[in-house]
């Protein structure tokens, strides 16, 4: 297979920027069912020993319960008991330990209850929630056996699906965008692409079968890899010829849909294997 069937020669270049930290909107570990809910906006966030002493922090305090940190949004997700504490003494703990916080939300009991309900319903079906974008479990399952091509190990497996998870979040944000952007392509469009690549690949029905199963699957993703190769063109690139300034601008835009673009894991075990390996060493104390 040449360079011309994978048409996402862009991607790689923002591939090494997609950071581990998203959301299990229901932290684990919650606590009673008076607990309540508090986001903050925390600064000065670099690696998973800055998430390690905020945790650190907040462990010696009464009422707290769980902690999420997001490293890429800067956020962090704590639950507590009202009753025995309240978000802003939750804020100055945080801002104590050398990372200035404000809180951006509260939900009390009531609403958190509420919200754990619906987040519940919603993992039956779903993984994870991506902007706007649900990721189907039959989806994600589909693509982790069709690279798998047998029977794995538990740690092959949890391996796999942190390569899968990697690559459908990165997918999907850029999808989430070219959406905002109301990025179209046409039939027509992607007849005329099809008509390309059969040139200049013999065979290339049989292989389109052997690796994503049907070509309607392949014109599906055909599509949306037109669509995010749109959009990047149109919307990032936006008339930027030299290179180096094209990944310049890429990455620097990528970097800036992370952040803006709120990911939630529904699933505790994609919720462990996606965050695996996010922490470092470089500012123990």
């Amino acid at each position: 297979m040449n360079k011309s069937l994978k048409l996402f020669v862009t991607l790689g270049i923002v591939a090494a920027a997609l950071a581990a930290g998203t959301w299990l909107l229901i932290p684990s570990g919650s606590g009673t069912a008076n607990a309540a809910l508090a986001e903050y906006q925390i600064e000065k966030l670099t690696c998973g020993s800055c998430v390690s002493n905020i945790e650190s922090a907040l462990s010696s305090l009464d009422g707290v319960g769980s902690v999420e940190v997001n490293l890429t949004s800067n956020r962090g997700r704590v639950t507590y008991d009202p009753a025995e504490i309240d978000s802003s003494a939750i804020e100055a703990a945080i801002t104590k330990a050398g990372y200035p916080a404000r809180v951006r939300l509260q939900l009390d009991p009531q609403e958190y209850n509420a919200l754990q309900e619906e987040q519940a319903q919603l993992g039956q079906k779903y993984l994870a929630r991506i902007g706007d974008r649900l990721l189907a479990r039959t989806d994600f399952e589909q693509i982790v056996q069709q690279r798998a091509g047998g029977d794995v190990s538990a740690d092959q497996q949890s391996q796999l699906w942190q390569a899968v998870w990697k690559d459908v979040l990165q997918r999907e944000l850029l999808l989430s965008a070219a959406e905002k952007n109301r990025v179209v392509i046409q039939e027509g469009e992607v007849d005329a692409k099809l008509d390309e690549l059969r040139q200049g690949h013999q065979g290339l029905d049989q292989l389109v079968v052997q690796r994503y199963g049907s070509m309607d699957n392949f014109r599906t993703r055909l599509r949306e890899d037109m669509i995010i190769n749109r959009n990047i063109e149109d919307h990032v690139y936006a008339g930027i010829e030299d290179p180096r300034q094209q990944q310049s601008q890429l990455q620097a835009w990528y970097a800036d849909l992370q952040k803006e673009t709120e990911v939630i894991i529904f699933d505790p075990q994609l919720k462990a294997v996606g965050q695996a390996g996010s922490g470092c060493a470089c500012c123990n104390s």
